[in-house]
């Protein structure tokens, strides 16, 4: 590849924000925007945070301990994925790779139940 042709890394705090808008377009989720803030200052990069799927996890098990919050845990799932794709930010495609990488074809049930709503397969 030439100088120039390579794909920026994103910062935890760019993918956490773009996983956020593509899980809660309209921001009304308190739970997905708190899991936002928790990284908003995050400049690592995406790929070089080893941790970060146990901490974008560990994050909305502390926001969200009775699980009644899906869209942060798809948030969190697309998340780890997009930090492993960068541009790579089809909506709906997204958070089913995402849901899958994380959860494999069985998600916990009340992150089912949302992709349903939402019409995502996984």
């Amino acid at each position: 590849m030439r100088p120039g042709n390579h794909e920026r890394i994103p910062t935890v705090s760019e993918v956490v924000r773009e996983a956020a808008a593509i899980c809660d377009p309209d921001g009304t989720e308190t739970a997905v925007s708190a899991l936002y803030d928790g990284f908003e200052d995050d400049d690592r990069p995406a790929t070089a945070a080893e941790s970060l799927r146990s901490e974008l996890l560990s994050t909305v098990r502390g926001i969200d301990p009775e699980e009644d919050e899906p869209a942060a845990w798809a948030a969190a799932a697309t998340a780890i994925w997009l930090a492993n794709h960068p541009g790579q930010n089809q909506g709906d495609q997204v958070i089913r790779e995402g849901v899958r990488r994380v959860f494999g074809n069985h998600p916990p049930p009340h992150l089912a139940d949302w992709l349903e709503a939402r019409g995502v397969e996984v």
